[in-house]
């Protein structure tokens, strides 16, 4: 059985599971936000921008990021979605020893794989807690760290002092160190480490855009790194990557900090009140601090019930260490979710 690598894929999925797919599904699979923002371009920009060709490196794009994230431009690389960036910097470190901790996203790994580099996996244990002194121990053996914060699939994140201490080691180490913050946008309360870039300069710091402003379709994401970094991914990056519908709906929404914060407070009210309702159940769920969380699975059987219920979860089989043994969701609309918190009640009777 060969089931899809990413969530957002339920007819391939059904069609996997050898199960016709319903006329009515909620995908719960894909983790972009469930809010709409306002910004929809009228046709008319639709028409201009696919006419005219994209600013060859995004340079107003970069310096807007810039500016909002108070580096210069010089610090600041976009690509066509957070997975070319993860692409190219795989590339940077081809042949080379690779550690990533896991479970997390699988394009890590695969880039990395693609481009001839050992991989050393450094698993979280079963409260999802970084094995902090065995991958500091190992930093001399390897040249780069993959780091996804908040994590995917569990949604848990570091305390600062325990982040701090591991970029502090592994820069007197000589070893770079890649965060992937694709979800930050999300958390509450919480802190980037690209606080840390003017300290460490081996620091990389990655960006989507993807899934707080919906622009799957568009593919947006962008790299946090020191200027010799930077120079690398372009050398490496085709002309015109990022196209100008991507460019110009970017420089949009980048400026409504309105939508991200009211993002940010329905998620965490949304999340607090779904994982009340999941311990009343008695489900065992990951501590999330984002928009999507784990429930566990022993017995492998939640995840085909729901679909016969019409709601698509992301199977875990391929992430490290997961074995299908539990099953992801996004948190979606209030009235969606209350439709999975019923077939949840339903699969636990």
């Amino acid at each position: 059985m060969y089931l899809p690598a990413h969530g957002a894929n339920p007819h391939r999925l059904y069609e996997a599971m050898k199960m016709k797919i319903p006329s009515l599904y909620i995908d719960f699979s894909v983790n972009v936000n469930p809010l709409q923002h306002e910004h929809v371009p009228t046709e008319q920009q639709w028409l201009c921008w696919m006419s005219e060709y994209p600013e060859e490196r995004s340079e107003t794009l970069r310096t807007i990021i810039a500016e909002r994230e108070r580096v210069m431009p010089s610090n600041v690389f976009v690509g066509n979605g957070a997975a070319e960036c993860i692409y190219l910097l795989a590339e940077q470190f081809a042949g080379r020893h690779i550690g990533i901790i896991e479970p997390t996203f699988s394009e890590y790994r695969h880039a990395c794989e693609a481009y001839g580099c050992t991989v050393h996996s450094f698993m979280l244990d079963e409260h999802w807690q970084q094995p902090l002194d065995q991958m500091v121990a190992n930093l001399p053996s390897l040249h780069a760290l993959f780091v996804c914060h908040p994590n995917n699939p569990t949604g848990t994140v570091w305390s600062k002092e325990t982040m701090y201490a591991l970029l502090k080691a592994a820069n007197d180490g000589g070893v770079y160190v890649i965060v992937d913050e694709a979800f930050y946008d999300f958390w509450l309360d919480g802190y980037s480490v690209s606080s840390f870039l003017r300290t460490f300069d081996r620091l990389i710091v990655l960006r989507s855009l993807t899934k707080m402003y919906r622009l799957a379709g568009v593919r947006l994401g962008y790299v946090l790194a020191h200027e010799h970094v930077v120079k690398k991914l372009m050398k490496k990056q085709p002309p015109w990557s990022v196209n100008t519908i991507a460019q110009q709906i970017g420089k949009q929404l980048l400026n409504d900090e309105a939508f991200v914060a009211r993002t940010k407070t329905y998620i965490a009210s949304e999340r607090k009140r779904i994982f009340s309702q999941l311990t009343e159940m008695g489900y065992r769920y990951s501590p999330s601090v984002v928009n999507f969380y784990m429930l566990h699975d022993e017995t492998m059987t939640l995840f085909p019930f729901l679909l016969q219920h019409g709601i698509v979860a992301r199977h875990t089989f391929n992430f490290q260490g997961l074995d299908g043994k539990y099953v992801r969701f996004a948190i979606r609309t209030k009235e969606e979710n209350d439709h999975l918190l019923l077939c949840l009640r339903r699969w636990k009777r």
